[in-house]
C-alpha cells in the first residue's frame, strides 16, 4: 500500500476519532520522544483528547522537550485510535495489549527497515532519516498545528537519529525540513546544548573507563561494554553514556563500533554503528534485531562471553559475505 493511500486513510480516521493514545518504543531516545511529544502536542492543539504513553525513564538530556509533563504510564484506557511511533515491531512497545486491542483503529508510523506493518494503517517509510521527519510530513500534509514547541521536538528527533546530520539517510529534503523547523522557532543551540553538551561529569569518567578497556577486533572493529556494576559505581544510566559508541567509530581506523550494555542478569543490549557502506542493520537482523544501515541494535541473552562470541561471529560472517572488514 502506498504512503499516500495510507495517509488518506489516516486523515479520514483522524476526523472520526476524538480520543487518541500515542506510544513509542521502550528505552526512549530523541526520535522516540521527539515524535511522541510533537504529534501529541499537535493533535492536542487540533482539538483531540490525547493520551501520550511512556513506560521508561526519560533520559536527562531529553527532559527539556515540551509536553513531557503530559506523558503517563497508564495503558489501561479505551480510545478511538492508538498511534504507535518509531517502533518496528509490536513487542517493543511494551505492555499495551489492553489499549491496543480495544482501540477502534491502530496506526503505525515508522522509518525502520525492519518494520512489521502491525497497524491497521501503516505510514512507514523504510530508510527515512527519522520518524520525526515523517511526522513533519504528516503534520504538513494534513495541515495540523505546528509551533515553536512542536518544531523543537521534531528537530530534536531528526538531529539525534541522523547523528547530527552525519548518517547516510540525511538527504536534501531532511536539511530543508530542518531549516523550516528552525523557521517555526526550533532552537538548534538549545537542542545542541541540552542533548550533546550537558553530559554528567561522572558519566564522562565511566566513558573513560569503558574506552580504556575497549577491544579492537580484526583491526577495524571496536567492541566496548558496560556492566551493571560499573553503572552502579558511577551512579549513571546507560542513556548517559550512549555517545561512547561513536568515539572509536569516528577514528580513521575503525569501521564498526559495538557497545554491549548489560541490562539484567544474562540480558544484554547490543548497539552497532558504522560508517560508509558497511551495513550494521544486516548484522543486527542476523542477531534477531534490526535498525538502519549505519545504526542498529539487538537484544541477546546469555553470559557476557557467549554474547561477545555471537557478536564477533556475525560480524566476521558479514565481512566474509561482503569481502570487507
Amino acid at each position: 500500500m502506498s504512503i499516500d493511500v495510507e495517509l488518506n486513510k489516516f486523515r479520514e480516521q483522524l476526523n472520526n476519532s476524538n480520543s487518541i493514545a500515542l506510544i513509542s518504543h521502550l528505552d526512549p531516545d530523541g526520535d522516540n520522544l521527539g515524535s511522541l511529544t510533537a504529534l501529541s502536542n499537535s493533535l492536542f492543539r487540533y482539538g483531540k483528547e490525547v493520551f501520550p504513553i511512556e513506560f521508561d525513564k526519560i533520559p536527562d538530556n531529553l527532559k527539556f522537550l515540551p509536553f513531557l509533563d503530559n506523558l503517563s504510564d497508564n495503558a489501561n484506557i479505551k480510545v478511538d485510535m492508538i498511534i504507535c511511533l518509531d517502533c518496528a515491531n509490536y513487542e517493543r512497545l511494551g505492555k499495551i495489549d489492553y489499549v491496543f486491542d480495544n482501540a477502534n483503529i491502530r496506526v503505525n508510523i515508522d522509518h525502520h527497515m525492519s518494520n512489521e506493518f502491525y497497524g491497521d494503517i501503516n505510514i512507514v517509510k523504510k530508510g527515512y532519516s527519522s520518524t520525526c521527519e515523517l511526522v513533519f510530513d504528516i503534520i504538513d500534509g494534513l495541515n495540523l498545528p505546528i509551533d515553536q514547541q512542536i518544531a523543537t521536538s521534531l528537530l530534536t528527533g531528526i538531529s539525534t537519529d541522523t547523528g547530527r546530520f552525519l548518517y547516510s539517510a540525511t538527504t536534501k529534503d531532511t536539511l530543508e525540513k530542518s531549516s523550516k523547523l528552525m523557521g517555526y522557532g526550533a532552537d538548534m543551540l538549545q537542542i545542541n546544548n541540552s542533548v550533546y553538551q550537558s553530559k554528567k561529569f561522572d558519566a564522562q569518567l565511566l566513558e573513560n573507563e569503558i574506552l580504556s578497556s575497549t577491544e579492537i577486533h580484526r583491526e577495524k572493529i571496536a567492541i566496548s561494554s558496560v556492566s551493571l556494576e560499573q553503572l552502579e559505581k558511577y551512579n549513571v544510566e546507560t542513556s548517559d553514556i550512549d555517545g561512547v559508541i561513536n568515539i572509536f567509530r569516528d577514528t580513521d581506523k575503525i569501521d564498526i563500533s559495538v557497545f554491549i550494555k548489560e541490562k539484567s542478569n544474562d540480558e544484554f543490549k547490543v548497539s552497532l554503528r558504522s560508517k560508509g557502506n558497511i551495513n550494521v542493520g544486516e548484522i543486527a537482523r542476523a542477531l534477531g534485531g534490526g535498525g538502519h544501515k549505519n545504526a542498529a541494535a539487538t537484544k541477546l541473552f546469555g553470559d557476557y562471553s557467549s554474547v561477545l562470541k555471537k557478536v564477533k561471529e556475525e560480524i566476521d560472517n558479514y565481512g566474509l559475505r561482503n569481502k570487507c572488514i
